[in-house]
């Protein structure tokens, strides 16, 4: 955990923000973000902390089995989240903390948001950074409904909207269409090679590229450092080309 605190801290400023990376990161990945966020957190007399998740940066390990079966998705996604949710809101009880404005980045901002709904009046507010789970849509200006929102317009509303974008691209996440897709998902999972199946397998077991490094011991550090070495050499061959190129001569 990093903290940052004003030297004069007031009863009266705002909440401390609290920074949330993405998966496998770590708060080190914004430590070009530390400083204007000191400079901000000196003026307004408040604090500014960056955590590490759970088995992530240099947090504890700690073993976490999902128990829900693996047809049932919601109770696993709720056993996930709330191991992660939960311990923030561990954090920010034993910190003694009354409200958080949480600036999470990725997954960091999924959990964010995960947290803000079980947990709202310990936020005060949100900033997303590319918060995953949260895709554009084809049109920006259609509303999102939910999937089992079985709502039906009034006829005079639906022809003025038809009117008004008759471009739209926007089709309702009916209950048939969720079925659809759900059948066309199952159907390419049968298509996959055993090889795809066997690392989903691991994926939902709770198998991640990272425990796989930590499982090799002592040649963990040299696979990393080889593949370090490997990605620097591509990155030097590629600068390589780009300053022999007519471009890179002219913008020199």
């Amino acid at each position: 955990m990093l903290t940052i605190a004003s030297t004069s801290p007031s009863p009266n400023a705002p909440p401390p923000a609290v920074v949330l990376h993405g998966y496998g990161a770590g708060l080190g990945f914004f430590f070009q973000n530390f400083p204007p966020l000191a400079q901000w957190a000196g003026r307004r007399n408040t604090s500014v902390f960056a955590l590490d998740w759970l088995g992530m940066g240099r947090s504890a390990r700690i073993p976490f089995t999902v128990k829900a079966k693996r047809e049932d998705i919601q109770g696993r996604v709720a056993e996930a989240e709330s191991f992660f949710i939960d311990s923030l809101e561990e954090w920010r009880e034993k910190m003694g903390l009354n409200r958080m404005t949480l600036i999470g980045h990725s997954l960091g901002a999924y959990f964010s948001v995960a947290y803000a709904l079980k947990y709202p009046t310990r936020v005060n507010k949100l900033i997303l950074l590319s918060p995953a789970g949260v895709p554009h849509g084809p049109n920006y200006e259609e509303p999102s409904r939910e999937l089992t929102d079985d709502v039906q317009s009034p006829p005079s509303a639906q022809a003025g909207a038809s009117n008004a974008k008759e471009s739209s691209t926007f089709h309702r996440a009916t209950q048939g269409r969720v079925k659809k897709m759900q059948d066309e998902q199952k159907q390419k999972k049968q298509q996959e090679s055993r090889t795809r199946k066997l690392f989903t397998y691991l994926w939902e077991e709770g198998w991640s590229p990272f425990q796989v490094v930590r499982s090799t011991f002592v040649w963990g550090p040299m696979l990393i450092g080889k593949v370090r070495l490997l990605v620097l050499l591509h990155l030097l061959r590629i600068l390589i080309v780009y300053r022999s190129t007519p471009l890179a001569a002219s913008l020199a």
